[in-house]
């Protein structure tokens, strides 16, 4: 069928062209990975604890309201910024449990999370945010980045390591990309998870350099320093480096740790939809990039995150593109960006999973259709290359926000029940 907008008779189309959208009116093959992402930072999808019990069972009635839509994936946030939902030696408690850092609450949260979710034969992703230290702005707060360090737990790496800071465009601190100690210390975290829980995957998303720039004056001293090494280095490979560096670290640690144990854990990344604009858009562009406006924010100049060298290196297990963009959208589109990422990943050893933007429905104007998700899945179902959907984020599977949501979500839980 060919895609129509919604409540017109008027074909969706490729970007800047006139090729109409065709999506299959059933589903073909069932969607393999069906998973959904849990945010604890900001208490998104969790709430601050009241007393145990009553948070215990809010995390079974959640895991529970999930299994319903049968998804079988679990994608949980166990480090929101720069702390722990899990025992750990290296990072405080999160404040986002009980509402002070550092505080035990008086259980393991991903443990017990990892037993309830085992009871619907659902897997758990422990994910991780590598240099995000705090989410408030120092100039809303009126603190400098020594008083804001100073209110952290005394085990907070942050408040132990200053000098390993750094504040981005916003005023908010994040650990330093460029050093070497932080890049032992965000490896050893997520080696502590591996090595100590029934976790099947590790996950990182789009956060690594902040989308909120970062002054070039806090790393100039790093990067004249790594000159010496690479006269040749270019300031934006320099930051580019810094992540790589970072992954691969990730990377070599468990598979050391797999040798030793035989115990399979995936590492998996969440990029920012856009990886680079095509050479035809934009000066500087890639002659093998997607689609869409020139002046939309990349992984790759902006983010500072190399995704595809990732892959083409066998660094990562599998990625989940956030293509959190509608059909009915001209600038960048859902169909564009899904079908890009079907093709580049086609010579690749890894596996694709579509990430989508289920917090947008009935947002505004080109988020109305009910069936928008729906119709994503459908679309997916006749890309060979993908082979599962990641949903943000777990609110908003809870009815009662808006009806095209509701709608929308009821069509998800069908779809994933009936697949038909």
């Amino acid at each position: 069928m060919i895609l129509k907008k919604y409540k017109t008779s008027t074909p969706v189309v490729y970007f800047d062209g006139k090729t109409p959208v065709e999506i299959p009116n059933y589903c073909k093959r069932r969607t393999k990975v069906r998973g959904i992402w849990v945010s604890n930072v900001a208490n998104i999808d969790t709430p601050i604890m009241k007393d145990v019990e009553s948070y215990k069972q809010y995390l079974k009635d959640m895991i529970k309201r999930i299994a319903e839509y049968n998804f079988n994936l679990i994608i949980f946030q166990v480090r929101p910024t720069n702390d722990a939902y899990y025992e750990s030696k290296l990072n405080p408690w999160s404040r986002f449990i009980t509402g002070t850092e550092g505080q035990h609450p008086g259980f393991d949260v991903l443990q017990f999370v990892i037993e309830e979710a085992k009871k619907y034969n659902i897997e758990i992703h422990a994910w991780m945010n590598p240099y995000r230290v705090g989410v408030e702005a120092l100039d809303k707060i009126n603190l400098t980045k020594e008083e804001y360090l100073a209110k952290l737990s005394p085990t907070n790496f942050a408040r132990l390591h200053p000098e390993e800071t750094i504040v981005d465009g916003t005023q908010k601190v994040i650990l330093k990309p460029a050093s070497q100690k932080v890049i032992d210390f965000v490896t050893a975290t997520i080696m502590e998870v591996v090595e100590n829980y029934d976790v099947t995957g590790v996950h990182i998303d789009d956060y690594f350099y902040p989308y909120a720039k970062v002054d070039r004056a806090l790393e100039e001293e790093d990067y004249q320093a790594r000159l010496k090494e690479n006269p040749e280095l270019s300031f934006d490979d320099f930051r580019r480096d810094n992540v790589d560096r970072m992954i691969k670290s990730v990377h070599d640690a468990m598979k050391k740790s797999f040798s030793k144990t035989k115990k399979k854990v995936a590492f998996g990344i969440s990029p920012f939809a856009i990886y680079r604009t095509h050479s035809s858009l934009k000066e500087g562009g890639w002659d093998r990039g997607s689609l869409h406006t020139a002046g939309a924010t990349q992984c790759y100049a902006d983010l500072y995150s190399d995704v595809y060298k990732w892959m083409k290196e066998g660094w990562i297990d599998y990625v989940v593109p956030q293509v959190y963009f509608s059909f009915e959208r001209t600038d960048v589109n859902y169909h564009d960006l899904t079908k890009w990422w079907n093709d580049i990943v086609d010579d690749l050893k890894i596996d694709l999973y579509i990430g989508h933007g289920l917090y947008q429905m009935g947002s505004n104007e080109v988020w109305a259709n009910p069936k928008e998700i729906d119709n994503q899945l459908r679309f997916n179902a006749q890309y060979k290359n993908i082979s599962g959907s990641i949903f943000f984020t777990y609110k908003d599977i809870v009815p009662g926000q808006n009806e095209t949501k509701d709608k929308g979500i009821e069509l998800l839980k069908k779809r994933f029940n009936t697949n038909k």
